[in-house]
């Protein structure tokens, strides 16, 4: 079986502000309750080279 990957409140937070999230907001302990019980379950690929692949930005926030 392999090792299940935690996910750091630190981690989620600057994932939630670079997103775009205000990371104040009371519903982020509610929403990192959620991503901590989901993101386990998300299967990481380690067959894949990916040292020079730059990632999409496929979502842009609104700055309103």
């Amino acid at each position: 079986m392999a090792n299940k990957i935690k996910l750091s409140k630190e981690t989620f937070l600057s994932i939630a502000k670079a997103s775009g999230l205000d990371t104040e907001d009371p519903h982020m302990v509610e929403l990192y309750a959620y991503v901590q019980n989901v993101f386990p379950n998300f299967k990481v690929s380690e067959e894949f080279d990916l040292t020079d692949v730059e990632p999409i930005m496929t979502f842009i926030p609104s700055k309103e």
